[in-house]
């Protein structure tokens, strides 16, 4: 899966162009890789707007507050830039395949596709910190209190490790291609990057994969709003949302080029504990 990634993301094209936007809460961001831009999209669904263009194959993006952290897969930076669009900044540069990204607090944390590392780096710059290596294609990572949840493309797999570092422990197994990973207190939920495609929920102490939902094409990148998730589709190049508790995907937007990576911003400043948006958590109670 790793090799098909990388072939995808050798066969788009950048493009170039200053743009800004104005976003509300609850706006959808997505890292339009075949374009080269990251598009901001209501989560009820409508037109998007470019809100950072001129990326080479930005990969995956998390938002906190008014900043977007983002990979840049092909020049193996890590970049920000606020919401509301501008020139973006690197905080982070000479990574192998920068692929997923989460924030914390003050920390950002990043997978590195081919070299399977996981590696943090702060908000405002620095040398990254390596947390974690030897992962079979390390993919999507979600933070939730002070745990890290990573999908393993090649191993099939998706496992947890301290946000301070250490060795994985696996909490799914089994899986096709895992790649987008989201979490909402005690349940993880996971993409198989596949055609057909699934998105299964598992428990985030570990435990065999429940099907929420079947039939997608190529589900890449998933984040979690309330009690719906949503996914892009890299090809046919869509987003889709479907219900926590399963159900038919809605089409939320179409007509993307090659889109990975998702988050969503929150729709209120007093998330309760436990709530997640794009790749950002509250500890659930008792953590």
């Amino acid at each position: 899966m790793v090799a098909v990634l990388l072939l995808a993301l050798a066969s788009i094209l950048t493009i170039t162009g200053p743009v800004s936007a104005q976003p509300t809460p609850g706006t959808i961001y997505l890292a339009e890789t075949g374009a080269g831009q990251v598009l901001a999209l209501p989560a009820s669904g409508g037109t998007p707007t470019p809100v950072v263009t001129g990326l080479s194959y930005p990969a995956d993006l998390a938002v906190s507050g008014e900043t977007l952290y983002i990979t840049e897969i092909e020049t193996g930076r890590v970049l920000s830039v606020p919401v509301t669009g501008g020139t973006p900044t690197p905080i982070a540069t000479g990574l192998n395949l920068p692929y997923g990204i989460a924030v914390s607090g003050s920390t950002v944390y990043v997978t590195e596709l081919e070299t399977g590392r996981v590696v943090s780096v702060p908000t405002t710059g620095g040398t990254p910190t390596f947390l974690a290596t030897g992962l079979n294609g390390a993919g999507e990572i979600v933070v939730s209190g002070t745990t890290l949840y990573i999908s393993e493309l090649e191993g099939g797999r998706v496992v947890s490790v301290p946000t301070t570092g250490g060795i994985p422990t696996t909490v799914a197994t089994g899986l096709t291609n895992p790649l987008g990973v989201a979490v909402s207190g005690t349940t993880l939920y996971v993409t198989e990057a596949a055609n057909p495609g699934r998105v299964v929920s598992v428990p985030a102490t570990g435990g065999a994969p429940t099907v929420v939902a079947a039939g997608l094409t190529y589900p890449y990148g998933m984040t979690l709003s309330g009690s719906m998730l949503y996914i892009t589709e890299n090809s046919p190049g869509a987003v889709v949302s479907i219900p926590t508790t399963g159900g038919t995907p809605t089409t939320v937007a179409t007509g993307l080029n090659r889109p990975y990576g998702i988050a969503v911003q929150p729709t209120d400043d007093h998330p309760e504990p436990g709530q997640c948006w794009g790749s950002v958590c509250l500890p659930p109670l008792g953590s």
